[in-house]
């Protein structure tokens, strides 16, 4: 009977796997490696405050284009001629943002609410309405500093992923050893389905809710997957309108506008850093660059960047792909032409590789067996699985972008000898570049470009060699860099090396500080 009993009772049910929690893996590890404290331990596992709101913007009025069968009754309708096309913008899934100013003085026929453009399509006219945003914005841990991280505009956002964007930002700090811990925040939306006031608007009204969670010396954003320096001049002057020492509060974003504050440099910096770190991995072998291919999975910001750079270092392209296409040439891309193609564009609203004339097309599936001796994954977290390390055919995994490599894909790596430089020392010349910018801010400075390069050279070069000293257990003290107070018994994986350095420098805040009562 008691077998019974016991065949019938239902399992335990086993905890989700969810992203933070999959995240803080490897913090788990290397706290339990190098024997974190404990009290250090439990402040670190859960962020300081999560915070979620809800933002309300009027909309503008739209075209929407009609299927061919629906336009059919509309087969006689006349075109209407704009007087001004200016009015008009249109966005990346076929719809117009229709200025209503853009009609007056025009030529315009309408029917029950629909007109023909001269482009041959028939639109209807959906009048604009409001709608509700959900934003977050999560602390993650400021025992080295006031909390710092990206604003991120993008549909698939949660408050999980950003608990998870905001601890590896608490690590990217220690690391880069900038005073700073890490924050994270954004809003559900996909940018490329709004109009620029619609944007300007959401934002404006996103730091109108954000203001009292941030300060120069609290909270600092900066830009992040949709957003950009023009997204954070609105926030600058959303927060410090009004104020009687305003100019005192520039630092309170980074990634600004040069002209407004910004830092010479910032725009490039997470792919300056992505490329330091690659010539460094190969300098120690005593090679360069000349002559090594490389693929990239993004061009966004920091894939655009870190390929121009490689290739001006004498790496050539192979492959690129993106969320809308994937492009590649054997004989290598023109990273240059094609950052042309994908960011200064007007006709290219998707802002995607697909269609370059200077590459065929490829699926994405083909992408990852491309053989080179660079993978730089530079778009969105978890995006090489176990299934696509066991097929990648590079010599080097360089992390441009946050978590793209599961804890399963990193055991497969491990296993198939292929390198990694891991995310949170790989792409941390952004986060590095907006201390500087901070700095300026706060002195009222202006550095050169130059200067700025090069203190992002050495800071991102001596701490990629201390993680590389510690996950071979190789203590040692040179003219760039000393690892002695990093290391532990024994040799660990880069991933693991990188995260005890950034505890080992957090603890070292705590117990030098103590914990206040």
């Amino acid at each position: 009977m008691a077998n019974d009993e016991n065949f019938m009772r239902a399992p335990a049910p086993q905890p989700r796997k969810t992203i933070y929690t999959e995240a803080m893996e490897i913090f788990h590890r290397a706290s339990d490696l190098m024997g974190l404290d404990r009290r250090v331990r439990l402040e670190l596992e859960e962020p300081d405050y999560e915070h979620i709101f809800y933002l309300t913007v009027k909309l503008k009025d739209r075209l929407v284009p009609l299927a061919p069968e629906a336009a059919r009754p509309f087969a006689d309708l006349p075109v209407t001629k704009l007087r001004d096309a200016n009015g008009m913008e249109p966005l990346s899934d076929g719809k117009i943002i229709l200025n209503g100013k853009a009609l007056l003085g025009s030529d315009v026929s309408i029917r029950s609410g629909h007109l023909r453009l001269p482009d041959g399509n028939v639109y209807q006219l959906v009048p604009g309405e409001t709608e509700r945003f959900k934003a977050y914005r999560v602390q993650h841990n400021q025992a080295r500093g006031p909390y710092k991280g990206g604003i991120r505009y993008h549909r698939e956002v949660s408050l999980d992923l950003f608990k998870a964007l905001a601890a590896e930002m608490t690590w990217k700090t220690a690391i880069a050893d900038v005073p700073f811990g890490g924050g994270k925040g954004g809003i559900q939306i996909d940018p490329r389905q709004y109009g620029r006031e619609e944007l300007q608007s959401v934002s404006l009204r996103f730091m109108y809710k954000l203001k009292s969670l941030i300060g120069p010396n609290v909270d600092i954003p900066a830009p992040d997957v949709g957003t950009n320096g023009e997204i954070m001049a609105l926030f600058l002057r959303q927060y410090s309108d009004g104020e009687h020492e305003r100019h005192n509060m520039r630092g309170v974003v980074t990634g600004k506008d040069v002209r407004i504050g910004g830092s010479e440099g910032r725009v490039k910096a997470t792919g300056q850093g992505v490329a330091f770190c690659i010539e460094d991995y190969f300098a120690e072998k005593n090679e360069s660059l000349r002559g090594k291919t490389m693929i990239v999975q993004g061009f966004g910001n920091v894939g655009s960047h870190g390929a121009e750079i490689l290739q001006g270092m004498g790496a050539r392209l192979l492959a690129v792909n993106d969320a809308d296409g994937t492009i590649y040439n054997p004989d290598g891309i023109d990273a240059s032409a094609l950052m042309a193609y994908v960011h200064a564009n007007p006709k290219n609203l998707k802002r995607s590789v697909a269609g370059f004339p200077g590459a065929q097309t490829i699926s994405k599936k083909d992408f990852w067996e491309i053989q080179a001796d660079i993978l730089i994954p530079a778009a969105l977290g978890g995006e090489i699985t176990a299934d696509i390390a066991e097929k990648l055919k590079v010599k080097l995994v360089a992390e441009g972008a946050n978590g793209p490599t599961t804890p399963e894909a990193d055991r497969v790596l491990e296993k198939r000898k292929i390198d990694l430089i891991p995310d949170i020392v790989c792409n941390a010349g952004g986060v590095t570049v907006s201390y500087y910018e901070w700095v300026q801010n706060k002195r009222m400075e202006r550095w050169t470009e130059a200067e700025v390069r090069q203190r992002l050279e050495f800071a991102i070069k001596s701490n990629y060699r201390v993680i590389r000293d510690i996950s071979r257990c190789s203590p040692r003290r040179t003219d760039m860099h000393d690892s002695r107070l990093f290391c532990i018994d024994r040799p660990v994986d880069s991933r693991c090396a990188a995260m005890i350095l950034a505890l080992k420098r957090i603890e070292a805040h705590y117990q030098l500080e103590g914990f206040s009562q």
